[in-house]
């Protein structure tokens, strides 16, 4: 368990770098929008680095919730509430699991992405938003994990098999951000510009695939 935890935060403190350095790009693409989702991201996850010495004391799905609720109050808007739900409902599924196996975190994501679509008022695929690189990469997940039994899924620290659930979940987000490209936005301040908004990449939808690269990097070394 202290060893995927330790993984854990390994992930978590390399999504927060890499979003961190993320800020120039991310403020471009929400050129559409409020033009403020890379500032707000990277505060978030600014602060996210300066409670990772609080994180090694938790559990792994009061640690999730931590960095939840730290991206909620922090960043703020649409982004902090949809990002932070994201983590804070993972963390919810996973509760006082100490050792969740690659279904159980997958099972988790997916939780987190029903509450992500509800509070997003019914967002859907093709809405241009997160959900267009979140919900294909959890179905890739899903097809990895629900296509062996249990018990061959069942290590917490099989990291092969989870770095293989998370690199299939990388490729699915990067094909559905790219599809945001052509999209019309339907949600946000960008869908006040119809056609106007078709032509850029979904900042939060790169934001998904920056996340899951980030893990795929981390376990890719461990």
């Amino acid at each position: 368990m202290a060893e995927q935890k330790g993984v854990l935060i390994r992930v978590v403190e390399a999504i927060s770098k890499k979003l961190i350095d993320a800020e120039k790009i991310l403020t471009e693409l929400d050129s559409m929008g409020d033009a403020d989702c890379g500032v707000g991201v990277r505060r978030g996850f600014e602060a996210v680095l300066g409670v990772i010495p609080e994180l090694f004391r938790l559990e792994p799905g009061d640690l999730l919730k931590k960095v939840g609720f730290t991206l909620a109050y922090t960043i703020g808007g649409t982004s902090g509430a949809m990002l932070g739900t994201g983590f804070i409902e993972t963390g919810k599924y996973i509760a006082d699991n100490k050792e969740p196996s690659p279904q159980d975190w997958v099972k988790a994501v997916e939780s987190a992405l029903d509450v992500i679509k509800r509070r997003g008022g019914n967002t859907q695929v093709g809405d241009k938003t997160l959900v267009d690189s979140l919900e294909p990469a959890v179905e890739a997940m899903e097809n990895i994990t629900g296509s062996r039994p249990a018990q061959e899924l069942s290590s917490a620290d099989n990291k092969k098999d989870m770095l293989e659930v998370l690199q299939a979940a990388l490729n699915a987000a990067k094909e559905g951000s790219d599809k945001t490209i052509d999209m019309v936005a339907r949600k946000g301040r960008a869908s006040y510009l119809g056609e106007r908004s078709r032509g850029n990449r979904d900042p939060g939808s790169l934001v998904i695939v920056l996340m899951f690269e980030a893990a795929v990097e981390v376990l890719g070394t461990v």
